[in-house]
């Protein structure tokens, strides 16, 4: 059967003490007047952590962590025995969610990051993306700002993309120190630094070009 072990006040189970159902599971922390109340830790019947936090006359409540048998692991506030205020959800899939909850459900402001590089920022309702926000693709070339209505864009949205330029510059070096006067520049475009054959006042010794010795 269930048996308790731990402290007692006025024959209640009142501090701390371990007490296990005849299933297996098990609750070791906080008491007060017979219920769990304070910090302490659920166990499944197989010895893994279930919950691990604050309980309320018996309820999770306040900050706790919930470990899921899937792999997804949730760390913020509860209100009986929900998810409810402020907390992150760690998906077994990747996906990070660290935002509000309402009632067991993403409600209010946040942010995901997908496992594919996707961010999305901004308000959420019943699990889905509702209201202003700002998505942003893999990579941070492009993104959408603008409302959404149960996780679809609608309306007009302003698309951004950035778009990668790549700048190309011709450095002249003179025994590795940058030469940056124009006369010097011209002088070595103009000597024929390919000829061997070219009087030494002539040639230059341009890195990028011909090796520098």
């Amino acid at each position: 059967g269930d048996s308790y072990e731990g402290e007692w006040k006025d024959d209640k189970k009142h501090g701390n003490g371990t007490y296990k159902w005849a299933t297996g599971t098990s609750y070791e922390g906080e008491w007060k007047g017979d219920k769990r109340n304070g910090k302490g830790t659920y166990k499944r019947s197989d010895g893994s952590v279930m919950y691990d936090g604050e309980y309320k006359d018996g309820a999770w409540h306040g900050n706790g962590t919930r470990y899921y048998k899937n792999g997804d692991v949730y760390k913020g506030e509860w209100s009986a025995n929900k998810r409810q205020g402020r907390g992150v959800m760690t998906y077994a899939n990747g996906d990070i969610y660290d935002g509000e909850w309402k009632d067991e459900h993403k409600d209010g402001n946040g942010k995901m990051n997908f496992h594919n590089g996707d961010v999305y920022e901004g308000d959420f309702s019943s699990d889905e993306m509702h209201g202003k926000g700002t998505y942003e693709y893999a990579g941070g070339l492009s993104k959408s700002i603008g409302e959404w209505k149960r996780g679809k864009k609608c309306g007009q949205f302003e698309n951004i993309y950035i778009v990668m330029v790549e700048v190309s510059e011709q450095v002249y070096y003179e025994n590795d120190e940058v030469k940056s006067d124009s006369n010097v520049k011209r002088e070595a475009l103009d000597a024929d630094t390919d000829n061997e054959d070219a009087p030494p006042s002539k040639r230059r010794n341009i890195c990028g070009r011909r090796q520098c010795t």
